[in-house]
């Protein structure tokens, strides 16, 4: 695994869509928001409509898992556009929350292909299929990922709370089973679909403000099997697609998810293993 492809399985493990399990075929988002004409909450917007987006906000926010420690085991798929695939990848992840996340990725027969930690100052990654071990700063792993991601919203995309969601919400469409609406950032925009029952999300879509640029970035996540852990629901299916210059879909099947266990980091280096 390259240095940058494997930053960007750190970054696809957000839990952060859009083709089955072990599939390579796409079926994208549909965000009403995107395309019909609907309520507006802004600061313009009626107080009935300002009080629906503050009522939004707070049932999603509400949904958000809190924990100390995460474990979880999964399956993943990726693939990108220029035909490489990498199937049926096992991943273990454990986190400490607001401090570490430790991911080791294997192939077939459980062998391990590449040891993950990464803190707030520091990414670090083993390769025992080369023998190498890449340190790098987060500021240069955003660099090379052209992706402001802190490790707060790298967690929060791992076990599946919402991401870029402020307060600001607009553009908002009830319907029985779905409500959509969109969220403001300085730079982005993220548009939501959330069940009208339990206000989960079923579907995120993270675009930049700018368009000027030549290849705008767009970020897909879909959620679902939801399962109870503890006192919340889980999205035990996550599908990531990614969009910009090139694309790149992963697809994660959770089988297992656990809180507030226990865990080490083991992270040895090699001494052998050559540094990049």
């Amino acid at each position: 695994m390259k240095p940058k492809a494997v930053l960007q399985l750190v970054t696809c493990l957000a839990s952060l869509a859009l083709f089955s399990c072990r599939s390579t075929k796409i079926t994208r988002a549909t965000f009403p928001s995107d395309t019909t004409a609907s309520r507006t909450a802004d600061s313009a917007g009626s107080e009935k409509d300002l009080a629906l987006a503050r009522s939004i906000h707070e049932k999603v926010t509400a949904n958000r898992l809190e924990y100390k420690t995460f474990s979880a085991e999964m399956k993943m798929d990726y693939e990108d556009d220029k035909g490489k695939k990498m199937n049926n990848l096992g991943v273990n992840v454990r986190m400490q929350y607001d401090s570490i996340i430790w991911i080791r990725v294997s192939g077939p027969l459980n062998v391990e292909g590449a040891r993950i930690l990464v803190t707030k100052d520091s990414i670090k990654i083993i390769n025992k299929m080369e023998g190498t071990v890449t340190l790098r700063s987060v500021s240069e792993g955003k660099e090379l990922l052209k992706m402001d991601l802190s490790l707060a919203a790298l967690q929060d995309l791992i076990v599946g709370n919402p991401v870029f969601l402020s307060d600001s919400i607009s553009n908002i469409v009830s319907t029985p089973s779905i409500i959509s609406f969109t969220s403001l950032q300085p730079e982005l925009v993220s548009m939501f679909n959330v069940f009208a029952d339990d206000f989960l999300i079923q579907q995120c879509k993270i675009t930049e403000k700018d368009s000027t640029r030549p290849d705008p970035r767009v970020v897909e996540l879909t959620y679902g099997d939801h399962k109870p852990v503890e006192n919340k629901k889980m999205a035990f299916q996550r599908k990531i697609y990614v969009e910009e210059k090139n694309v790149v879909k992963v697809a994660l099947d959770f089988k297992k998810m656990e809180l507030n266990k226990p865990l080490t980091f083991p992270f040895a280096i090699p001494p052998s293993y050559t540094r990049q």
